[in-house]
C-alpha cells in the first residue's frame, strides 16, 4: 500500500501543478525511507485506522487540530520530512500532502471532492434527443467583418429598419440578435450583428460559437483589413460555414475582383477560384444582389440540414447575447434559444445566476409567450445580471436552480484559492523572516552592536521597485459602467493591456447601469475616474460627483473612450527632454582675481565662437566631449563692464555658480531644454 502511494506520488510530480510539487518533493525521501518499515507493519495483524476527512487546503495549525497533535510536534515532524524550519502556523498544505502526513500518523484519509460539490447542469447530448423530436430550425447567421464595411447596412436592408441611424457614430456598439422573415423566400433567418471594432474581439468569438453561418462582409473599395483577418481566423478555428458578401459594389472605385483575390490569399476557398465558399457582390445601400445573398443563406442552411427539438420535454438551452439593467425592470438579458422551447414560468440558469421567466419580448419589443430554437428574446426575471456569453440551461424548478448556482459559486471559490496558494505561502514566509530580522536588529541595537548588515537586508527585502531606489510605476485607477455587460467586458479587455513600466492602468470595478453612490465613494477613496459607456448620468449623482471632485467621463463610441484613456495615461509619462544648444564659448585663459577678505575668484577668459551667450541662460561646461558642470553664470563681463549678453566673435570674462575648475579649451554651452511629450 505504501509502495503504491510513493509511486503514485512520484508519478504525480510529473503532472502536478507547481503549487504543490515542491511540497511533494520534500516527502519523497521521507516516504522512501519508511517503505521497508511500512511493508513490515503490513504483515502484522491489521488494525482499523481512525478516519479523517481533509479539505482541499488546510493550514498547519488546522491540521494539527484535525490530527489531535501538538503544533510544535507537527512542525518538528515536518522539518524532519524536509520542510523549511521557519514554517508559519498559517502555512497552507494541499490535500495530497496533508493526506500523506495524516497517513503517517495512522489515519485513514477521505478527501473532499471538488468535482462533486453539489448538483450542476450540463447540456443535453444530441444522441439523447429522440430523432422524431428533431425538426428543421432557422439558421443562425453572424455578420462579421472590418469596421465601417457595411455590415449593419446589409442587415438594415434585410429587416427594413433603421439601425444605422440609431447607432452612435454609425458603428454597432453591442451584439444585436434579430429574427427576420426574408422578403423573397419568406423563410425565417436569425441574425447576430457582431461589432467590427477590434475592442469586441471576444464578443465576435462568442458570435462564432453560437452561429451556423458567417456572412463575411468585405468592402469592395477597401478589401481585406485587420478585423477581416481576425474574422477569418475565428472562422477557420470554429469550422463554421461562410458566405462572402462583397459590399459597396455600387461605388465608382469598387474593385470586387481584388477583394476576391485577397480573400483567396488569406485562405478563403472562394468559388471564383474553384473552391466552395460562395461570394456575392452586393450593395446594402441600393439593394444590389441582396436577393442573391438571401438565396445563398437559405440554400446553404438547407444543405446543412439544421435541426433542433421544440418539444417541451427537451430542456431549454441557449446563450446570453447581452445583458443590462433597466430602471423599474432590474436585470434583463437577451438570450438566443438553441434547443427546446422557453415559456413563461420556466427556470433557467446562466453562470452564477438564475431566472424564473416573468416575461419575454422579441426584437420589436412585442411580448411573446414562447421562444423556440433560433429565437432571440429579452428575458425579465433574473436574480442577478448574467454575463454576456454565458451558457443558458433549464432547471426543473427554482430549488434546483439555487443549488446549481451555489455549487458553481463554491467551485469558483475553490478554484480561486488554488491560484494563490504558492504566492500566499511565500508571502507569509517572507513576513515571518522580516519580523525575525527586525527583532534581531532591535536586539543588536539594544546592546550597542552593529546592525547595518541586517538593516540593509530589510531594506532590500521591501519588494517591488523600492529595492532598486525607483519609485515604481504611476497607477491610474478607473471604474467602468456600461449599458450592457458585453460592452463592459469588451472595454475592460481593450484597456487592461494599456500602459508600460512607467504608468499602469488599474480597473477597480466594471459593471452595468448608471453610476451609484457606492461607485462615487470607491472612486473618491482610490482617486479613480469613472468611465460611462452609453449610460445616462443621474442628476443627483452628477451633483455629488462634483462635490466629491470625482471625475466622470461619458462616451458613446468605444474607440473615443480608448483614445481618452490612452491620452490620460500618456500625460503621466515623463516627457523626453530635448537639449538645444544656443551658443558655444571657448575658454582661452584662466584669471585669478582677489576679492574682498582676500578671497580668490577664478575667472574664465573666453571667446564666443558660436551664437550669443546671455547672463540668464542655463549653461554647461564641456571637456573632451563630456559634461563636467551644469548650472548658471554668476558673472558675465566684457572688459570691466557687467553685460547681459556677448555675441559671436567677441571676448568676455565669466564665472559660474559653485564651479571654478576651468581649463583652457573647455567649451561653455548655453542651452535650453524643451519637453517633448511621450505617448503610449
Amino acid at each position: 500500500m505504501f509502495t503504491s502511494r510513493a509511486n503514485f506520488l512520484r508519478g504525480s510530480l510529473r503532472r502536478s501543478s507547481p503549487i504543490v510539487s515542491h511540497q511533494q518533493l520534500r516527502l519523497i525521501s521521507f516516504t522512501s525511507s519508511l517503505q521497508a518499515k511500512k511493508q513490515s507493519s503490513n504483515s502484522s495483524k491489521h488494525k482499523a485506522k481512525p478516519k479523517i476527512t481533509l479539505p482541499p487546503f488546510t493550514t498547519i495549525s488546522n491540521l494539527s487540530n484535525l490530527l489531535n497533535v501538538r503544533y510544535e510536534q507537527l512542525t518538528s515532524r515536518l522539518t524532519s520530512m524536509g520542510f523549511e524550519e521557519n514554517l508559519t502556523h498559517n502555512f497552507i498544505l494541499d490535500q495530497e500532502t496533508s493526506g500523506l502526513i495524516a497517513d503517517e500518523y495512522g489515519f485513514e484519509v477521505n478527501y473532499q471532492d471538488l468535482e462533486n460539490l453539489g448538483p450542476d447542469l450540463k447540456p443535453t447530448e444530441s444522441k439523447d434527443i429522440p430523432e422524431k423530436l428533431l425538426k428543421p430550425r432557422p439558421p443562425i447567421v453572424t455578420i462579421m467583418g472590418h469596421v465601417d464595411h457595411g455590415k449593419t447596412t446589409i442587415l438594415d436592408y434585410l429587416r427594413k429598419s433603421s439601425i444605422v441611424q440609431g447607432e452612435h457614430g454609425g458603428i454597432t456598439q453591442h451584439i444585436g440578435a434579430f429574427s427576420v422573415k426574408t422578403p423573397v423566400s419568406k423563410k425565417l433567418i436569425t441574425f447576430l450583428d457582431t461589432p467590427g471594432h477590434a475592442a469586441f474581439l471576444k464578443m465576435r468569438e462568442r458570435g462564432a460559437v453560437v452561429t451556423d453561418i458567417v456572412i463575411l462582409v468585405v468592402a469592395a473599395d477597401d478589401s481585406v483589413m485587420p478585423q477581416t483577418k481576425e474574422a477569418i481566423k475565428h472562422i477557420k478555428k470554429t469550422g463554421v460555414q461562410v458566405i462572402v458578401a462583397v459590399n459597396k459594389c455600387d461605388k465608382e472605385n469598387a474593385n470586387p475582383d481584388k477583394v476576391i483575390r485577397d480573400l483567396a490569399e488569406n485562405e478563403i476557398d472562394v468559388e471564383d477560384y474553384g473552391g466552395e465558399v460562395q461570394t456575392v457582390r452586393v450593395s446594402g445601400l441600393t439593394g444590389l444582389n441582396m436577393d442573391k445573398l438571401e438565396e445563398s443563406i437559405i440554400t446553404l442552411s438547407e444543405i446543412m440540414d439544421l435541426k433542433a427539438s421544440k418539444d417541451k420535454k427537451t430542456p431549454v438551452e441557449g446563450w446570453v447575447i447581452e445583458s443590462k439593467t433597466q430602471k423599474g425592470m432590474g436585470a434583463l438579458a437577451t438570450v438566443l434559444i438553441t434547443q427546446g422551447t422557453l415559456t413563461n414560468g420556466d427556470v433557467i440558469v446562466a453562470g452564477g445566476t438564475y431566472c424564473k421567466v416573468r416575461s419575454m419580448k422579441d426584437e420589436a419589443g412585442k411580448i411573446v409567450k414562447q421562444a423556440p430554437p433560433s429565437t432571440p428574446v429579452e428575458i425579465w426575471g433574473w436574480k442577478e445580471l448574467p454575463e454576456a456569453g454565458e451558457l443558458v440551461l433549464q432547471a426543473k424548478d427554482e430549488k434546483l436552480a439555487k443549488q446549481v448556482v451555489e455549487t458553481r459559486q463554491l467551485r469558483a471559490s475553490k478554484e480561486d484559492q488554488v491560484k494563490d496558494i504558492e504566492s500566499l505561502n511565500q508571502m507569509r514566509m517572507e513576513e515571518k523572516k522580516d519580523v525575525e530580522r527586525r527583532e534581531k536588529i532591535e536586539e543588536l541595537k539594544k546592546y550597542g552592536l552593529d546592525s547595518s548588515d541586517l538593516e540593509g537586508e530589510a531594506a532590500g527585502s521591501g519588494g517591488g521597485s523600492a529595492s532598486d531606489g525607483s519609485a515604481g510605476p504611476v497607477v491610474v485607477n478607473y471604474i467602468i459602467k456600461s449599458d450592457v455587460s458585453g460592452s463592459a467586458e469588451a472595454i475592460v479587455e481593450s484597456l487592461e493591456n494599456l500602459g508600460n513600466e512607467e504608468v499602469k492602468l488599474n480597473i477597480l470595478y466594471s459593471g452595468v447601469g448608471a453610476p451609484t453612490e457606492s461607485d462615487l465613494e470607491r472612486a473618491e477613496l482610490a482617486n479613480a475616474t469613472i468611465l460611462l459607456f452609453n449610460v445616462n448620468m443621474p442628476k443627483d449623482i452628477d451633483n455629488k460627483a462634483y462635490q466629491k471632485q470625482v471625475s466622470i467621463q461619458q462616451h458613446t463610441v468605444i474607440y473615443h473612450l480608448i483614445e481618452a484613456v490612452t491620452e490620460e495615461l500618456s500625460s503621466k509619462l515623463a516627457p523626453t527632454i530635448e537639449l538645444r544648444t544656443l551658443s558655444e564659448t571657448e575658454v582661452k585663459e584662466i584669471f585669478e582675481i582677489r576679492a574682498r577678505r582676500k578671497k580668490v575668484i577664478k575667472i574664465a577668459g573666453c571667446r564666443v565662437i558660436n551664437g550669443v551667450i546671455t547672463r540668464s541662460s542655463k549653461i554647461r561646461v564641456m571637456r573632451d566631449g563630456e559634461e563636467i558642470y551644469r548650472g548658471k553664470l554668476e558673472t558675465l563681463k566684457h572688459l570691466k563692464d557687467d553685460v547681459v549678453e556677448v555675441k559671436k566673435g567677441r571676448e568676455c570674462g565669466l564665472s559660474c555658480e559653485g564651479f571654478e575648475d576651468f581649463k583652457q579649451g573647455d567649451i561653455i554651452e548655453c542651452f535650453e531644454e524643451k519637453e517633448i511629450p511621450r505617448y503610449l
